[in-house]
């Protein structure tokens, strides 16, 4: 009886050891499920950018966005049962051109505003600058302007989209106007964060005035123009002594003003 007992406990030893190996696959069988998903993603991305190249090719012939993914699948030589594996629509498409092209713009310009970095933090705000109205100009040519009306309706219906794949970008541009602004080189009467706000959205308005035609005819403006106009906006106030007389002399006349009770708009979020 003792004899059977310990046969038992020895089969139920055993098959413990075997559930615990099942549970915890052997290095070869480790390499083996890796190697299967690995060239099962390497042919997902292969495929995915194959739509995508597809499509801008589609942007920069027209002009526009208005094909057809039977038009995407025929020009790709894929099929539809593979363009939905891996988009689930063609909204999903355009988001994702969409965030590829602003990946290799934002990367294009922090490689610059790096290259400017022995120049110190005002040199490398004007290779963000720069960088930025140079490429959006430029851009026209591949598909800018679609892009660019698509970058207005992907703010307005989906914001967290939008600030999600921009963030990168307002991250580089805080950086730089906090090491600016430490050095003395530019005003310290608002935050890094708002100085980026004010001076993101002016790049934005001047490239779209570039991308869409809407400046004055005979009335351009080159890029040293557009860099020199963000940098004179950076610059601290000027006080010359005879300006903080006057302001001294009329503070002194001036009777107490009551405290408005009026509180001042929030313009931005």
């Amino acid at each position: 009886m003792t004899a059977k007992k310990r046969t038992a406990r020895e089969s139920d030893a055993e098959l413990e050891l075997v559930d615990t190996d099942a549970e915890m696959p052997t290095s070869w069988q480790e390499r083996t499920i890796e190697r299967r998903l690995s060239t099962a993603r390497a042919r997902a991305l292969a495929r995915s950018s194959r739509f995508l190249a597809t499509a801008l090719e589609l942007v920069e012939e027209s002009g526009r966005a208005d094909f057809t993914i039977q038009t995407l699948i025929d020009r790709s030589n894929l099929s539809l049962r593979a363009f939905y594996q891996h988009f689930a629509g063609k909204e999903e498409l355009l988001l994702a051109l969409y965030e590829n092209a602003t990946s290799q713009f934002i990367e294009a310009i922090r490689h610059e505003v790096a290259a400017a970095s022995g120049d110190g933090p005002m040199a490398q705000l004007e290779a963000f600058c720069r960088g930025f109205l140079s490429r959006a100009e430029s851009s026209e040519a591949i598909g800018g302007r679609v892009m660019t009306i698509y970058n207005l309706s992907l703010e307005i219906e989906r914001p967290a989209d939008f600030a999600k794949i921009w963030e990168p970008h307002q991250k580089l541009l805080t950086t730089i106007l906090s090491s600016c602004q430490r050095a003395g080189l530019i005003r310290k009467d608002l935050t890094p964060a708002q100085l980026t706000t004010l001076l993101n959205s002016t790049l934005i308005a001047l490239a779209q005035i570039g991308v869409f035609h809407l400046g004055v005819k005979g009335a351009e403006l080159s890029e040293d123009q557009l860099w020199a106009w963000c940098k004179q906006a950076l610059m601290p106030p000027a006080e010359t002594p005879k300006a903080k007389a006057a302001v001294k002399a009329v503070g002194a006349k001036a009777p107490a003003k009551r405290a408005s009770a009026r509180k001042p708009k929030k313009l931005t979020g």
